[in-house]
C-alpha cells in the first residue's frame, strides 16, 4: 500500500532544492559571468522596431544600425555592457548592434584561443552539478511515498548526492578564473587581467548564481536530515497506522 507523507520540512527541502537547481541553470545559461568595463549606448525608435543606433558613450562616433533611417536617435534608450558566460558572449557588432550568442562553436573540441580550457572544465562541472542536482529535486518527490531503497536511506542518498553537486558546482567556480588571462578576456576586460584579477571587468551575476547555489546545495543536504525525522515521527506513524493514505502535518 502506498503511502504519501508531505511534512513542513519535505516541502522545505523540495522547495530549495528546486530553487538552487534554478540557480545552477541560469548560472550556466547567461552570459553574465565578466561584465566589461565600456557600456554601449542602444537607441531604439519609439514603436519598439528592431531599427537599432548604437554609440559608444565615450564617442558620438555613429557606428551602425538594423535599418539605416534618417533618425540617427530615436526616442527610447538602452544602456548595454558587454559581457561573457562560460560558452556564450554579448557585444555590439557592427551593423548588427548588441547581440548575444555561443562562442562554443565546437563545443569541447572549439579552439582554446576561442573558448578556454578552464572554461570547458567549468562547462563540465557545472552541468555535472546541474544533472545530479536535477536528479535529487525528483527524489524529494519520490521521497513522499517512500523512505527506503535497496535497504538505504533515499534521505541519505539524496543528501549525499547534493553534497557532490555542491562540491561540483565549487570547482567549476574554482576554475573559471584560471582563465581571465585568456585574449578572449583581455580583449573584454584589458590587457592587464590575468587569472583570478579581471582588471577592468567586474563579476556579474552569473557567478553569484553559482556561488549561492552550492551553499543551498549544501543546505539542502543539510535538511534532508530533518526531512527524514520529520517523516519518521510519531503523529505521522499513527496517520499510517489509521489507514490515511495521504498525511499532511506542517
Amino acid at each position: 500500500m502506498c503511502y504519501i507523507i508531505i511534512t513542513g520540512g519535505s516541502i522545505v527541502w523540495f522547495v530549495l532544492s528546486l530553487i538552487a537547481d534554478m540557480l545552477i541553470a541560469s548560472a550556466i545559461v547567461t552570459p553574465k559571468w565578466l561584465i566589461g568595463p565600456n557600456p554601449t549606448f542602444i537607441s531604439v525608435d519609439s514603436k519598439g522596431s528592431k531599427r537599432l543606433a548604437v554609440l559608444h558613450l565615450d564617442t558620438p562616433e555613429y557606428i551602425g544600425t538594423h535599418n539605416e533611417t534618417q533618425n540617427v536617435m530615436p526616442k527610447l534608450s538602452l544602456l548595454r555592457y558587454p559581457s561573457v558566460g562560460i560558452y556564450t558572449r554579448c557585444k555590439v557588432m557592427h551593423g548588427y548592434g548588441y547581440h548575444c550568442g555561443p562562442f562554443d562553436l565546437d563545443g569541447f573540441a572549439t579552439d582554446d584561443n576561442v573558448y578556454p580550457a578552464a572554461w570547458k572544465a567549468t562547462m563540465f562541472f557545472m552541468s555535472m552539478g546541474f544533472a545530479i542536482h536535477s536528479m535529487t529535486v525528483a527524489l524529494t518527490l519520490v521521497t513522499c511515498c517512500r523512505q527506503s531503497a535497496f535497504g538505504k536511506s533515499i534521505h541519505n542518498m539524496t543528501g549525499c548526492a547534493q553534497v557532490v553537486s555542491a562540491i561540483s558546482i565549487m570547482l567549476a567556480l574554482f576554475l573559471h578564473p584560471l582563465a581571465w588571462g585568456a585574449p578572449r578576456v583581455q580583449l573584454l576586460c584589458g590587457a592587464d587581467a590575468e587569472p583570478f584579477y579581471p582588471a577592468g571587468c567586474t563579476i556579474g551575476i552569473s557567478f553569484y548564481c553559482a556561488v549561492a547555489a552550492a551553499l543551498l546545495c549544501f543546505i539542502c543536504a543539510g535538511i534532508s536530515l530533518k526531512a527524514e525525522s520529520s517523516n519518521m515521527r510519531t503523529r505521522v506513524k499513527r496517520r499510517v497506522e489509521e489507514g490515511n493514505r495521504l498525511v499532511c502535518i506542517p
